[in-house]
């Protein structure tokens, strides 16, 4: 695991903090390798999955639930742990307070009792500020969630090797759809086969996100698989996002069951058109919003799509930078995206997607598979 926390150097002299309380999941894990596994949802048994107190000179501390050594494999060997008791049987559940005072330690060792803590307001349990300021009154706070999120934005070269590999398992589940979908096949039983051998692939379980529909479903532009059957000419729409050790693929394709009809067919080539234009405009230099509205304007003529045109994939699904009409970023090397232009009405819909990450002179596509329309149906 690469060390990232230098970075937060720079951070410190912009806001004047003297030190950082990092809580959020995607922050913890791009600062320090701990990645928590939410596909089980919340812990009845610690407060969050871990905090990361950076501490100038003295270090870097992960606060850490007593029964979560088994997520520690990747951890940079620079942090220092600081594990809390969480599960009991023969007490009752104070994870909290154990919570609490870990962090009170180390503010304490600071060795003042005023500091500018920078932290990330949206994912700080009121629990904690609230005692921090009860118990050290001459305690700030800072918001740097701007900052962290800002850090995320390029990849270094071990995050791009999980996000391709990430991608990968995406272009077996985008294979394993053409393979199975047909008629007299419901959404969810495809959904089954395609997350069977996503993670048969991966050699374990894979948290994943995914839109598959069929039929007047696709107009919807996306949703849970459901257990409506397919039938012959129905369309059928797969985003496959799955996320391996915390970093996210995420591809998009419409296939339909057996022969088009002139016009799904003249739209689908147009968005295929469209999508491969704002490929080769990405980049560096050229602004996010200049390739949403390349994009928007190339399918005008076929109708609107009320979404993004595309958006940053790394330790979430969809991060900055957002290709949308508001925003001016530039785009730099190392940054990942998706675009995934698409069109919708009340019959049928159709988006597809590819992931890129921008390189010195333009863009590298890693998602491999090929959108095509027609299958057998």
């Amino acid at each position: 695991m690469k060390s990232r926390i230098a970075l937060l150097d720079k951070i410190l002299e912009r806001k004047y903090a003297d030190a950082f309380l990092i809580t959020s999941p995607r922050s913890v894990q791009h600062l320090c390798g701990y990645f928590f596994n939410f596909e089980t949802g919340p812990s009845p048994f610690h407060l969050i999955p871990a905090a990361l107190v950076v501490l100038p000179a003295l270090g870097a501390y992960l606060v850490i639930a007593d029964n979560e050594s088994g997520q520690l494999t990747d951890l940079n060997p620079e942090i220092m742990l600081v594990p809390y008791k969480s599960y009991s049987y023969d007490k009752p559940l104070e994870y909290g307070k154990h919570f609490k005072n870990c962090i009170f330690e180390l503010v304490k060792s600071k060795g003042r009792r005023s500091l500018t803590i920078g932290i990330e307001p949206e994912s700080l349990p009121a629990f904690i500020s609230i005692s921090l300021r009860e118990k050290y009154p001459d305690i700030e706070f800072v918001d740097i969630t701007a900052d962290v999120q800002d850090l995320r934005l390029i990849k270094d070269d071990d995050e791009l090797n999980m996000i391709r590999a990430a991608t990968r398992l995406c272009d077996i589940g985008q294979a394993a759809i053409t393979k199975h979908a047909r008629t007299g096949i419901s959404e969810l039983d495809l959904f089954s086969m395609v997350r069977w051998e996503i993670e048969s692939a991966a050699g374990r379980r894979v948290p994943m996100m995914a839109d598959l529909v069929s039929g007047t479903r696709t107009g919807e532009g996306g949703g849970n698989p459901s257990t409506r059957v397919m039938n012959p000419r129905d369309l059928v729409m797969s985003d496959l996002t799955p996320c391996l050790d915390g970093y996210w693929g995420d591809t998009c394709s419409t296939i339909v069951l057996g022969k088009p009809t002139a016009g799904q067919q003249e739209l689908f080539n147009k968005i295929k058109d469209t999508l491969e234009m704002g490929i080769k405009a990405l980049k560096p230099g050229v602004r996010a919003c200049d390739i949403d509205s390349l994009m928007r304007k190339q399918l005008a003529p076929m109708g609107e799509y009320s979404h993004h045109s595309g958006h940053g994939v790394g330790l979430a699904y969809h991060e900055e930078p957002r290709i949308v009409p508001y925003n001016e970023t530039e785009l730099r090397p190392n940054m990942v995206i998706a675009l995934e232009p698409g069109i919708y009405n009340r019959d049928f819909g159709i988006r597809l997607e590819h992931l890129a990450v921008i390189t010195e002179n333009g863009s590298e596509v890693i998602s491999k598979f090929d959108h095509f329309f027609e299958i057998g149906g």
